[in-house]
Order: structure tokens, then C-alpha cells, then sequence
């Protein structure tokens, strides 16, 4: 959402926009009734980015499997561009087809910004899933038209199931909700994890060697974008837990801080270097660093830690957990479906209120206040008892492989597939047969269609 707004787009966009030239090719692209599409920011170095590159290898691995099953006949990936976030070589299939079912890894907000980052209008007459992700308990009001332009939802864990599901939507926040507002009604939503990809871990001294970190020095690391909000990923609280545990001599465990955006949010930058200040032991990396180098972090560090406040999932809470690390977090939101007492570090928090502009869609809405001085006393546990610090690492890296791996989700998104290819199918059937095949006549903010509000294959057009 913080990367939308940099666009200068926001939320609501007030009418429909040309289809960029990238995606021209589709207007002369034959409808195939066999492929299977996946769209995300493939290119990007953004959490969404890279989310969608993992689905993407995915699908093209369970492709011989979707062929056998017939369930699609070509698997197609497709990257939608983000003006000065791209920066990711990965391969993608040229726009010579459109496919029947369309995975789009994009939030409402851009769904919404009438073709801009996905051609909604040439893709009226296939089946679209939408992959989103939202990291507070009730999505903004100004996503709800967004279900109106997807036939299901998938999202990255239980607890942002939970926003985006019909019985937990709020009635407009307080002020009232709109008769024809558009919801979750009739539009499934289901979880499918971020799948997490092992890599060839490099020996943590010739990593540190590689960044430049001190080779024998107990480390922790946290990881963090500006863009997704310095309140809600709460660095300060990690280094006021740092500090409270370990002081600012120049002995002691280190802290390293990684993070970028930090140009495009100088105040909250500057509010970060401050509180590291005076504290020789932490190390700040602003730059922006290749999937490769990242992997040398994660295996360069010690211990993770992340004093979120709330999170959608917990991406590189994940990864830390992948790379064998023990991970300090707080025991609330979407990291809670693959944290526990057995493989982390779980830190005590209270709800409290979100503040003016903490966040985006921050009415009514609440998240943990993590407790510090449970965070410092978990850190300093870690560095004097080190032998237990690996137990619960290799616990931590035992549970991800079985519960996030490549083979455990591709078993999960198959399941989804079946699903949405009755529906699709089904759908498809009877738009031709009641000659509705451009039937999406309407507004994405407008009331009911005709066979219901939230019809599953009646979609509006963007606007």
C-alpha cells in the first residue's frame, strides 16, 4: 500500500485507463481454454515480488503434473511492471495467449488502478484468483470493490483469511456500511502459505566474510521496508530491546539492521538512525541487496528477531526459520501459523489501538504493543545459553521444510486448483450458453449484479 501511494495513485482510482503498451499483444491473443497464467511483480525485489516468483516456480514444477491430471495444458508466468522496483532477472513467457484461469499476485489497490499494473479489461472473459495479503484485522474500506473484479480470494495465512472473509467485515468502520458496497459474499477465500525455497546455505564465517561482518561475534539480525511501515514492523522497539539487553559498551553481541526505502521515508529513516546512535554495535545496511547477498545475511546472522506488530504472514521470519536461525517474534498475526513455543522465541504483547496514520486503513483497527523487556530477556537467553539457541533453530528449520516447503504447498495450491477449475468451468458453461460472455457491464464501487451481489462470474470493469 506505502509503494501505491508513492506512485501517487492512492487507493481510489476515478476512472478506467488505457491498457499499458506492454500488454497490447493480448487484444490479438486467442482465448486458450487449456492454460493456466500466473501474474505477479516478478522483476521486483519487494516481499510481493517475491512471493510471486515463488508461486511462479512452482507452478512451472507441478506443470507435467497439471498436464497429467488435465487441468492445464500450458502454464504461462507473466510479470507486471513497477516502475523503479524492478531490478529481478527472471524468466517469463511472451503475451501470445490468454489464459482460461488467471493467478494474480496483487493487492486491491493496484487491482484497482484500471489497468495499470493488471489488463483487467482483456481478461473479462477468463477466471481470475486474486492473491492478497493484509496485515490488520479488517481490510480498508476501499478495498471491498476489488472482489468484484476476482471469482476467489487466496491469501498467505489464516489470520488475513480472516480480514478478508464476509463474517468478519465491519460495518464500514462506524460510520455505516453502503446497502451495494461490495464484500467477500459468495467469494471463497482460502490460505495458501508463502511457499519458502531452501537455497545452498553458505558456513556462517565465509559469509560474514562476504558482507564484512565480524567473524566471531554473536549477531542478530532483523530485516525490514520502509515501504511496509515503520510502526507496524517496529524496528525501534528492536533496538530499544537490543540496547536494553546488552547496553552500548563496545563489547557485546551485534545487531544488524537491514532494511531499504529508506530514501523515500527520510523522517522514518532518520527516527531509526537516531535511536541506533551511540550504540557502537549496531550495524546499519540501507542498500538494497541481491536475492544471493540476502541469503548470506540470513546465513550470516545468529538469531532473528522481529518485534512486528502485526504481520500478514511474516516472510522473513520465515526465511530466517529456513536458514536454521532461532527466531525472536511476537506471538500475534499471520507468523502465528507457523511460530510456536517449540520453534521460536514467542514474545508477550497487549492490543492497543492504532494511532493516527500509524498505518494505512488504521480506523477502528487494533495490533501488539510487544513487551521489550520479555524481547531483551529473550535475547540475552540466547547468547548465554547458545547450545539451546541451535536446538530451536533446527527446530525452526525443520518445521518450514515440512510445513512450508515446495512439496507442502504445491500439495495445498493443487487442491485449489481442482477447485477453481470446477468453478471456472462451470462459470464458463453458463455465461456462453446465456450469451453472457461480455456481461460485465457495471461499476467496481456499483450495487448488485443480476444474479446477486458478488456474483462469482459477473465481474465489473475497472474504474
Amino acid at each position: 500500500m506505502a509503494m501505491f501511494r508513492r506512485l501517487g495513485l492512492g487507493p481510489r482510482i476515478p476512472r478506467e485507463r488505457p491498457v499499458p503498451s506492454v500488454y497490447r499483444p493480448l487484444r490479438r491473443a486467442p482465448l486458450d481454454r487449456n492454460a493456466l497464467a500466473l501474474w505477479g511483480l516478478l522483476h521486483s525485489q519487494i516481499g510481493i515480488g517475491s512471493s510471486a516468483r515463488g508461486y511462479a516456480r512452482l507452478l512451472q514444477k507441478m506443470a507435467p503434473q497439471l498436464r497429467a491430471r488435465h487441468m492445464a495444458a500450458h502454464v504461462q508466468c507473466h510479470a507486471m511492471p513497477l516502475p523503479g522496483r524492478d531490478g529481478v532477472d527472471f524468466p517469463v513467457d511472451s503475451l501470445n495467449r490468454r489464459a482460461i484461469r488467471n493467478i494474480v499476485v496483487l493487492n486491491p489497490p493496484e487491482l484497482l488502478a484500471g489497468n495499470i499494473f493488471f489488463p483487467s479489461d482483456l481478461m473479462r472473459d477468463t477466471y481470475v484468483i486474486g492473491y492478497w495479503a493484509w496485515e490488520l484485522p479488517y481490510i480498508p474500506d476501499d478495498w471491498r470493490p476489488a472482489f468484484n473484479l476476482v471469482d476467489e480470494v487466496w491469501t498467505c495465512s489464516s489470520f488475513a483469511a480472516r480480514a478478508f472473509r464476509d463474517d468478519n467485515v465491519r460495518a464500514g468502520h462506524g460510520r455505516g456500511r453502503a446497502a451495494n458496497q461490495p464484500s467477500a459474499a459468495g467469494k471463497r477465500v482460502s490460505v495458501l502459505p508463502h511457499v519458502m525455497e531452501d537455497w545452498a546455505h553458505t558456513p556462517r564465517a565465509q559469509a560474514r566474510q562476504v558482507l564484512g561482518l565480524e567473524g566471531d561475534v554473536f549477531t542478530f539480525l532483523s530485516v525490514f521496508d520502509f515501504a511496509s511501515g515503520l510502526y507496524r514492523k517496529n524496528p525501534l522497539g528492536v533496538i530499544a530491546a537490543f540496547r536494553a539487553a546488552f547496553g552500548d559498551g563496545p563489547a557485546g553481541p551485534n545487531l544488524v539492521l537491514k532494511y531499504h526505502s529508506g530514501c523515500q521515508y527520510p523522517e522514518h529513516e532518520a527516527q531509526v538512525r537516531a535511536a541506533a546512535a551511540g550504540c557502537p554495535r549496531i550495524r546499519i545496511i540501507s542498500s538494497v541487496l541481491s536475492p544471493q547477498d540476502m541469503r548470506h545475511l540470513f546465513d550470516a546472522a545468529d538469531c532473528f528477531i522481529s518485534l512486528h506488530r502485526s504481520e500478514g504472514f511474516g516472510l522473513n521470519i520465515a526465511e530466517a526459520m529456513m536458514a536454521g536461525l532461532p527466531v525472536i517474534c511476537t506471538a500475534y498475526s499471520g507468523n502465528m501459523d507457523f511460530t510456536s513455543a517449540a520453534n521460536s522465541l514467542l514474545v508477550d504483547w497487549k492490543p492497543v489501538p492504532l494511532r493516527k496514520d500509524e498505518y494505512f486503513g488504521w480506523q477502528g483497527q487494533s495490533w501488539a504493543e510487544p513487551d521489550l523487556a520479555s524481547a531483551a530477556a529473550s535475547m540475552r537467553h540466547v547468547v548465554e545459553d547458545q547450545a539451546l539457541a541451535q536446538v530451536i533453530g533446527q527446530r525452526a528449520r525443520a518445521h518450514v521444510l515440512r510445513a512450508l516447503s515446495p512439496e507442502a504447498i504445491s500439495e495445498k495450491m493443487l487442491t485449489l486448483l481442482q477447485f477453481s477449475e470446477a468453478r471456472c468451468h462451470l462459470g464458463l458453461w453458463s455465461r456462453i450458453s446465456a450469451g453472457l460472455r461480455g456481461a460485465w457491464h457495471g461499476s467496481a464501487h456499483g450495487g448488485p449484479s443480476e444474479n446477486g451481489r458478488g456474483s462469482t462470474f459477473r465481474r465489473p470493469p475497472v474504474i
